[in-house]
């Protein structure tokens, strides 16, 4: 193959992905299906670009806002603590760095996550130490969820927030080794 029909091939290929390009930036879906961004979904699937639709302003966004603690109570009746991080609390940096640990927290926090309530259970009686430093065996873990509504933002709050109101600790989970 020559230099200039690779160059051809090159150029080419580039034209046909500059034209995808322009059409999924500046071509908005059709309600029917059938319009020019519809017809190159399959090549942005097949490409690793597509990115579904960006509905970047919902109608109804997050209201409630959720903590988890976990007390991990061993054999001779001692208790150990830990918390979820409380992001706000968080700068931007550590966010951006911790952002797979925010999306597992709002995962645990869903409803009826057994199999994730077991898992972080499990992993905090591993991994979370006797407070006095003991070899002490993990009798239970109990989640607890604590919850704050945050207001509609049209209703006017003296201060602006946070929304630290939060509801009184309710158990969602007992969590017990397996014999």
């Amino acid at each position: 193959m020559t230099s200039q029909t690779k160059r051809l091939l090159v150029n080419g290929f580039l034209a046909v992905f500059l034209m995808v390009m322009a059409i999924d930036v500046f071509v908005s879906q059709s309600e029917s299906g059938e319009g020019p961004r519809d017809a190159i979904n399959t090549l942005l699937v097949w490409t690793g670009l597509w990115q579904g639709p960006w509905r970047l302003y919902a109608p109804d966004v997050d209201n409630i806002n959720l903590r988890v603690r976990a007390e991990v109570m061993f054999a001779d009746h001692a208790t150990a603590t830990w918390n979820s991080p409380d992001w706000s609390q968080r700068s931007a940096l550590h966010k951006f760095v911790g952002a797979r640990h925010i999306n597992y927290f709002n995962a645990v926090l869903l409803a009826d996550k057994q199999v994730e309530w077991n898992a972080l259970c499990a992993y905090l009686a591993r991994t979370l130490p006797h407070p006095q430093g003991k070899a002490v065996a993990v009798e239970q873990v109990r989640l607890l969820l604590q919850g704050a509504i945050i207001p509609k933002s049209s209703e006017k709050r003296v201060p602006a927030g946070p929304y630290l109101d939060f509801d009184p600790w309710s158990e969602i989970w007992v969590w017990k080794p397996p014999a």
